[in-house]
């Protein structure tokens, strides 16, 4: 009877290994093409990581020289601004001097404390003078 049983049951086995070893193939292509789904994938992201980074990049860039175009034109500014002080404060510093040596040299206030009229003229030149150096 054992040896019916067994004949009996050897198809059945061979039957079950076989769907068994077939899940197991199904199972390992499965796998595989989600591992390589997941590389594909993976490399796609890559390349969009990478596109991204250039774009950055080349943004910073053009900021960079945006900055260094501003830098220079301050500098320019800053430059033509010294150019003119120079300018004016040499044009200035001898008639300053001037109206300096005649106030020192002017007659001392009378005792009712009102200038005379050079001294008037005096002061209204160096205020002049002052107003004309402020830059407009």
């Amino acid at each position: 009877m054992i040896p019916v049983v067994a004949a009996a049951a050897a198809p059945a086995v061979a039957a079950s290994s076989r769907a068994l070893l077939t899940c197991i193939l199904v199972l390992i292509g499965l796998l595989l093409a989600g591992a390589a789904g997941w590389f594909t994938n993976g490399w796609r992201h890559g390349a969009e990581i990478a596109e991204l980074q250039r774009a950055h990049t080349e943004f910073r860039a053009t900021l960079s020289e945006q900055a260094l175009a501003n830098v220079q034109a301050d500098a320019a500014a800053i430059r033509a601004a010294a150019t003119e002080f120079a300018t004016i404060q040499s044009t200035l510093a001898p008639r300053m001097s001037a109206l300096t040596k005649e106030l020192r040299n002017a007659k001392p206030l009378p005792p009712d404390c009102r200038p005379d009229p050079v001294r008037v003229r005096n002061l209204d030149a160096a205020i002049d003078a002052a107003n004309q150096s402020i830059p407009r």
